[in-house]
C-alpha cells in the first residue's frame, strides 16, 4: 500500500501550480501529519476527521480518533480531540481541546506567524497530547509553503519538543503533498480533498495518509484520516458580478411590488394572511402608522419575522403616510419598537441604501398616544397551544468507560397562553435509547433518561420602566420539587450589554431512600452517597456584553447554581447565522469540597424551517436553538466524571427565549443582520410570486 502511495505522490506533474489548502492533521489543530503550520482553519468553516492515529505510552498506535475543529476568527483556530486507548470503542479514552492564535498585523507577502497549545489544561498523566508551540509559514511560489516552529511538549516519543519544520507542495487543488520533521521524527504525507465542483455549498470531502516515517513505530502500519470540511452559513458576500445583477433585480422587483393605492386595513389582512398574530393598527399622529402584532412563525429567528413585516408596511401603504411605528409583543407585552421612514426603508429594500431605523427595546410607553382603528386583535391567539420538541442528549465523552455514552430522549413542551403576560408551560421526556453503559444498574444509569411529565409552571410576565422586564414563576421542578422563582432582565438602549438577576427556592416532595453504592461495603463511609438536601436555593447574577464587530458574545455567571456549588462560568458564543460556537469556562465549588474547575466546547443548531407552520386552534414546531456541549475537567491530575457543575437550572421558558428572541434582539444585533432584513422579505415574496 505504502509504495503505491509513494509511487502516486511522485507521480503529479511537477508543474501543476494551485494555492495552499488547510488540512486537518492527525493532532486535530490545522496543518500536515503532527506538526502545525501558521495557517489557520478559515472562520465559519467546520472540520470533521476520523483517524487511527494515536500515541499513547510512549508508542504510537492504531486506534480510534474524532477530531473536529473551526475558525472562530480570522486569527482564532479551536479544535477538539476524542482518543482512544485501545483498539475497543468501550474502554478508556481521552477527551482534549486546542487552541490556535494567528499573530495579526504582519504583513502577508512576509510570513504568518501562530501560537497554539494542545490539549489546554491537560491532565497529566491521563493525557500524553500536551503542547505549546510557535511556528512562522512561508508561501514560497503559489504552491509550496515552508513552515518552522519551536515546540515544548510531554510527548515521550518526542513530538514537537524542540525544533520542527515542514514543507509542503499543493500539487492540485485536491492534492498536496509534505514532509515534515516532528522534532522526533520525519514524515511524508498525502493529503487529498474532493473538488469544489463536488458540492455548490462549499463542503468538501477529505483524506490524509502518512505515507512513509522514519521512526519504527509505524512500521507495518497503515494510519490515515477520513473527514470533510463545510462552512456553518453560507458566504456573507458575493462576486462584484452578482451583487449588481442582485441590485437590479431587486430594483425592478421592488417597482412591481409597491401598493400605490394600499391602506392599513389592506397591511393588516397582509400580515394576517402570512400568519402573524394578535394584530392591531392605528396611528400615533397624522403622518404615522401604527401597527402592533405577535410573531410566531418566524421562529428560527425573529429577525425574519420583522424583516418580512417591514416590508409589508413599507411596500403596503399609499402617500397618506410618510412614517411608520411596529411594535413587536410577546403575549401581549411589548418587546420591541422599530420606527422610521417609509421612504428611507424602501431605498434600504430596493436602492441599496443604509438602513435607516430607530431601534428601541425600552418599551414600557409603547402604546400610548396611539390612535388605534380597532381595540381589538385581529387574528388572536388566547388558549392556543404551542408544541416544541427535541432531541435530548445526555452523554458522557471521552470516558474511562468509552469514547461515547449517550442517553437519548425526545422532549415535548407545551406553551398555552392565558392572559397578558400569562402563560403555562410543561415539559415531558419520552426516553428512546441509551447506550449499554447508561443502562439501569451501570456506570452512568443514574442519569438516564426517564419517560415522564418533567416540570410544569405558571409564568407572569411584566414591564417596567427604564428597558427592564420582570417574570415570576411557580411550579414542579425535575419531576419532584416544587419551586418558586423570578427573574429581572435589563439591557441596554442598543442591547450590547443584558443584565439577568434570577432567584429560585426548591423544596424536594420525594427525597429517595439514601442508599449505598452497588458492591460496595456499607461499612466504609465512601460507599455511600452525600444525604441529599430537601431545599434548594438558586441565586445568580448574568452580565452578557455583546460586539457586532466580532459577531460574539461574552457571558459571566457568579453565584449559587443548582448542585449548591458557588462560583463563575464564563461562556464566549460565536454567531455563523443561526449557527453557534460556544467556549465555556466553569470553576465551581461545594461548600468543604475540592473545587471543580472544567472548559468546554459546544454548538447550536436551528431544528426547525425558517418558517413554522402554524393553524388557528394549535401549532406544532421544533427548536430554533439546539445546543450540545462536551466538558472536560482540567487543572487535576485525574479526568473523572464530575456532572452539575455550574447547572444554572433555568426552564426552557424564560425572558431570553421567549421574549428576546434566544437573547438576538436589540439595535446592535438587528443592523449588524440589516441585509437579512431585506432577505427574508424578498424570499417570503418571491415564493409567493411563483
Amino acid at each position: 500500500m505504502k509504495r503505491r502511495l509513494i509511487t502516486l505522490i511522485f507521480m503529479l506533474p511537477a508543474l501543476a501550480t494551485a494555492k495552499q489548502e488547510v488540512s486537518t492533521s492527525f493532532q486535530g489543530y490545522s496543518g500536515l501529519i503532527n506538526t502545525p503550520t501558521a495557517e489557520l482553519f478559515d472562520s465559519g468553516e467546520f472540520h470533521f476527521q476520523y483517524s487511527n492515529h494515536s500515541e499513547t505510552r510512549g508508542a504510537y498506535r492504531e486506534t480510534a480518533n474524532f477530531h473536529f475543529g473551526i475558525g472562530l476568527w480570522d486569527f482564532v483556530e479551536i479544535s477538539g480531540r476524542n482518543s482512544a486507548y485501545y483498539t475497543s470503542l468501550n474502554e478508556s479514552s481521552d477527551l482534549s481541546a486546542n487552541i490556535k492564535i494567528g499573530v495579526p498585523f504582519i504583513p502577508k507577502d512576509w510570513f504568518t506567524l501562530a501560537l497554539g497549545v494542545q490539549d489546554v489544561g491537560g491532565a497529566s498523566p491521563a493525557s500524553f497530547y500536551d503542547a505549546k508551540y510557535a511556528v512562522a509559514s512561508k508561501d514560497l511560489f503559489e504552491n509550496i509553503n515552508l513552515s518552522v516552529g519551536l515546540g515544548q511538549s510531554d510527548s515521550e516519543l518526542g513530538r514537537l519538543d524542540g525544533i520542527f519544520g515542514s514543507i509542503s507542495w499543493q500539487a492540485y487543488d485536491w492534492a498536496k503533498v509534505s514532509v515534515e520533521y516532528d522534532a522526533s521524527d520525519t514524515n511524508l504525507g498525502l493529503h487529498l480533498s474532493s473538488p469544489r465542483s463536488w458540492f455548490s455549498n462549499g463542503t468538501k470531502l477529505t483524506a490524509n495518509v502518512l505515507a512513509l516515517s522514519s521512526t519504527d513505530e509505524v512500521d507495518g502500519e497503515f494510519y490515515y484520516g477520513v473527514g470533510l470540511s463545510m462552512p456553518l452559513e453560507s458566504p456573507a458576500t458575493k462576486s462584484t458580478k452578482q451583487q449588481k445583477e442582485y441590485t437590479n433585480s431587486t430594483h425592478n422587483w421592488g417597482q412591481n411590488h409597491i401598493d400605490s393605492t394600499g391602506s392599513l386595513e389592506k397591511v393588516k389582512n397582509r400580515l394576517i394572511k402570512e400568519g402573524f398574530e394578535s394584530i392591531r393598527v392605528g396611528r400615533t399622529d397624522n403622518n404615522t402608522a401604527y401597527i402592533e402584532l405577535e410573531n410566531h412563525i418566524y421562529n428560527r429567528n425573529q429577525i425574519d419575522g420583522l424583516g418580512v413585516a417591514l416590508g409589508f408596511i413599507s411596500t403596503g401603504l399609499d402617500t397618506e403616510y410618510s412614517n411608520f411605528m411596529l411594535v413587536i409583543k410577546e403575549r401581549e407585552v411589548p418587546i420591541l419598537e422599530v420606527t422610521g421612514s417609509l421612504a428611507d426603508y424602501r431605498e434600504f429594500l430596493y436602492e441599496q441604501q443604509p438602513l435607516k431605523i430607530k431601534i428601541s427595546t425600552d418599551t414600557f410607553s409603547s402604546q400610548q398616544k396611539v390612535q388605534l382603528a380597532d381595540k381589538n386583535n385581529a387574528n388572536d391567539s388566547w388558549l392556543k397551544p404551542r408544541f416544541t420538541f427535541w432531541p435530548s442528549l445526555v452523554s458522557a465523552v471521552g470516558t474511562e468507560y468509552g469514547m461515547y455514552d449517550v442517553s437519548l430522549a425526545l422532549v415535548s413542551h407545551l406553551e398555552l397562553p392565558l392572559w397578558p403576560g400569562g402563560a403555562l408551560s410543561a415539559v415531558h421526556m419520552t426516553h428512546l435509547a441509551e447506550t449499554e453503559d447508561f443502562k439501569d444498574g451501570r456506570y452512568f444509569g443514574d442519569w438516564k433518561q426517564k419517560t415522564g411529565l418533567q416540570e410544569y409552571s405558571l409564568h407572569q410576565t411584566f414591564s417596567l420602566p427604564y428597558n427592564i422586564k420582570n417574570m415570576t414563576f411557580a411550579g414542579r421542578y425535575r419531576e419532584s420539587y416544587n419551586f418558586l422563582a423570578n427573574e429581572v432582565r435589563w439591557q441596554n438602549g442598543d442591547g450590547s450589554h443584558r443584565i439577568n438577576l434570577l432567584t429560585a427556592k426548591y423544596e424536594n416532595q420525594e427525597v429517595a431512600e439514601r442508599k449505598p453504592y452497588q458492591g460496595c461495603n456499607i461499612l466504609f463511609p465512601a460507599c455511600w452517597p452525600p444525604k441529599e438536601e430537601a431545599k434548594r436555593e438558586v441565586m445568580m447574577a448574568m452580565y452578557r456584553y455583546y460586539s457586532a464587530k466580532f459577531d460574539a458574545s461574552a457571558e459571566i455567571k457568579v453565584g449559587q447554581y443548582w448542585q449548591q456549588d458557588k462560583g463563575v462560568v464564563v461562556k464566549l458564543e460565536r454567531m455563523f447565522g443561526d449557527v453557534t460556537i460556544n467556549l465555556n469556562y466553569k470553576n465551581t465549588k461545594v461548600d468543604n469540597q475540592e473545587a471543580n474547575e472544567f472548559i468546554g466546547l459546544g454548538f447550536s443548531i436551528p431544528l426547525t424551517p425558517r418558517k413554522d407552520h402554524s393553524n388557528k386552534y394549535v401549532q406544532v414546531r421544533g427548536i430554533p436553538k439546539w445546543n450540545y456541549t462536551i466538558n472536560t475537567l482540567v487543572g487535576t491530575n485525574k479526568n473523572i466524571l464530575t456532572p452539575g457543575t455550574g447547572d444554572s437550572a433555568r426552564l426552557f421558558y424564560n425572558l431570553d427565549n421567549f421574549y428576546y428572541n434566544l437573547d438576538r434582539l436589540g439595535e446592535a444585533y438587528i443592523y449588524n443582520n440589516a441585509r437579512r432584513l431585506k432577505g427574508a422579505f424578498v424570499q417570503t415574496i418571491n415564493q409567493k410570486d411563483k
